[in-house]
C-alpha cells in the first residue's frame, strides 16, 4: 500500500440541486482491497458508477494508474465490474459467461482457451464449466462475475455490494473466498458496502462515507481505534458518547462497548480511575458475547458494556456494578 493506484481530485457529482456526491480528493492504494462504505443513500454507489464510468461526474478527475479516465468510456477504462445482481447471461454456461468479454477483443482461441483454464482454476469452478447460472448457488455465481470481470486483466475490479444477495451463514466464507481471489490476483479493488462486520474484516483501506462526503479513510484498525468525528465512531462500531465532567473535562468522549470493563463493586476495584457504580438494566445474549446495558449513578448516564461469554462474571438484573473507563481507550473529538 506504498503507491497510488487511483487517484481522485475533487470529483463530485451534482443531479438538479442536488449533491450526491461533493467534491472527494483521495488516494486508493495499489493491490489493495478497499471499501467504501455508508448508509444508504450516502453516495456509495454513486461514487462506484463514476469510477466506472457509468455516470459522469460533474466535477474533478479519476486518474487510474497516472492516466486520466475521467472522460473514458467504460471500455477503455480497464476496469472489470461486479454487480449486485451478478448479471450473469442466463442462456450462458459458466465458461461461455467468463469468455464474453473477451470476444471483442484480440484473444485468438488459444489465448481464450488458456485464459479460461486459469480462471476457472482460480474461482474453483471446472467441475461446472458447463453448467447455466440458474444451476449454480449464490455464492457459484458470485465467481463466474468475478472471474468474467477479471477475464480481460483489468487494472481496477470494482464490486457493487456482492455478498448482499446471500444469505448470512454464507456472507462470511464467502467473502473470505472473495479476499482470496483478491490476494492471488493482487489486483487493486473496490468494494461498495453497507456492512461495517464486512468491510473491516475483508479490507485493507475504508472509506467511509456519511450523505454526499467522504468523512474519513484509511486502514479498518486507524479508523476504528481513531475516528475522526461522533458519525464515523457510532457507524463504524458500538461506541458509548459521554459528556461527562469528569471525563475528559466534559468533552466529547467515545468509548467502544468492548473497551468498557465492568467489575464487582470492591474497595480496590472504586480506587481505580475513572471509575463508576451503575445498576445493571439489561442483559441481551448474543452468541459469543454478552451485551450489558447499565445507568450510571448520575441517573442520566446510560452505558453499553460487551463482555465476552467466556470472561463474563455473574451478573444479575438490578445488580450493582463498577464501570471503569481506561484512558487508553477514548476517543475524542
Amino acid at each position: 500500500m506504498n503507491t497510488t493506484a487511483l487517484h481522485l481530485e475533487k470529483l463530485s457529482r451534482r443531479f438538479n440541486d442536488h449533491w450526491a456526491l461533493n467534491p472527494v480528493s483521495l488516494d486508493i492504494p495499489a493491490g489493495a482491497f478497499t471499501s467504501i462504505l455508508g448508509p444508504s443513500g450516502c453516495g456509495k454507489t454513486t461514487l462506484l458508477m463514476l469510477l466506472a464510468g457509468i455516470d459522469r461526474p460533474s466535477g474533478g478527475k479519476i486518474i487510474l494508474n497516472n492516466q486520466d479516465i475521467t472522460h473514458l468510456p467504460c471500455e477503455k477504462r480497464h476496469v472489470g465490474v461486479v454487480f449486485q445482481s451478478y448479471a450473469l447471461f442466463p442462456n450462458l454456461t459458466v465458461s461461455e459467461n467468463i469468455l464474453y468479454g473477451l470476444h471483442a477483443r484480440q484473444w485468438d482461441e488459444k489465448q481464450r482457451q488458456d485464459r479460461l483454464d486459469e480462471l476457472l482454476e482460480l474461482v474453483q469452478l471446472r467441475a461446472l464449466t458447463d453448467a447455466y447460472p440458474a444451476e449454480l448457488s449464490g455464492g457459484q455465481q458470485q465467481r463466474v462475475a468475478i472471474a468474467r470481470a477479471l477475464a480481460p486483466r483489468p487494472q481496477l475490479l470494482l464490486l457493487d455490494e456482492p455478498l448482499s444477495a446471500l444469505d448470512a451463514w454464507s456472507r462470511s466464507a464467502i467473502g473470505q473466498e472473495l479476499r482470496m481471489i483478491q490476494r492471488k490476483t493482487g489486483i487493486t479493488t473496490v468494494m461498495v458496502t453497507h456492512d461495517r462486520t464486512e468491510a473491516l474484516s475483508l479490507s485493507d483501506y475504508l472509506i467511509v462515507m456519511r450523505p454526499g462526503y467522504v468523512e474519513q479513510s484509511g486502514t479498518p484498525e486507524a479508523i476504528y481505534d481513531n475516528p475522526q468525528t461522533e458519525f464515523v465512531a457510532t457507524f463504524i462500531g458500538g461506541m458509548n458518547i459521554l459528556h461527562m465532567q469528569n471525563i475528559n473535562n466534559g468533552l466529547t468522549t467515545g468509548i467502544r462497548y468492548s473497551d468498557v470493563a465492568l467489575n464487582a463493586p470492591t474497595e480496590d476495584v472504586l480506587k481505580r480511575p475513572h471509575t463508576f457504580v451503575g445498576k445493571v438494566e439489561s442483559l441481551e445474549f448474543m452468541g459469543d458475547k454478552f451485551r450489558v446495558g447499565i445507568l450510571l449513578n448520575d441517573f442520566s448516564t446510560h452505558i453499553t458494556a460487551d463482555i465476552v461469554r467466556t470472561q463474563m462474571p455473574s451478573i444479575a438484573m438490578g445488580e450493582l456494578l463498577c464501570v471503569t473507563f481506561a484512558q487508553k481507550y477514548w476517543c475524542q473529538w
